[in-house]
């Protein structure tokens, strides 16, 4: 739990920038920190979770995709006060 809580919080930077090698000045400030261990928690829970919980067959997961626009849908909340995504 605490290395979810890190990830999708104050520590997400310094995840991302090693796990892409992106961007340089990210990945130099590491200081060699690989951050193996809490990163290995992240994924393990994510798998963890994806077994118990679903998403509805109606909900669509949009990714980053260079020049692509959004629906309308993706900014608006939804029945739970819930709207876009995270990765």
């Amino acid at each position: 739990v605490i290395a979810l809580r890190l990830f999708t919080g104050p520590m997400f930077m310094k995840y991302n920038a090693k796990l892409r090698n992106f961007p340089p000045e990210g990945v130099d400030a590491l200081k060699g920190n690989g951050y193996v261990t809490t990163i290995h928690a992240v994924v393990s829970a994510v798998i963890k979770l994806s077994r118990i919980w679903k998403l509805p067959h109606d909900r669509k997961v949009f990714r980053g995709l260079g020049g692509m626009l959004l629906p309308e849908k993706f900014w608006k909340e939804d029945q739970f006060g819930c709207r876009g995504g995270v990765e």
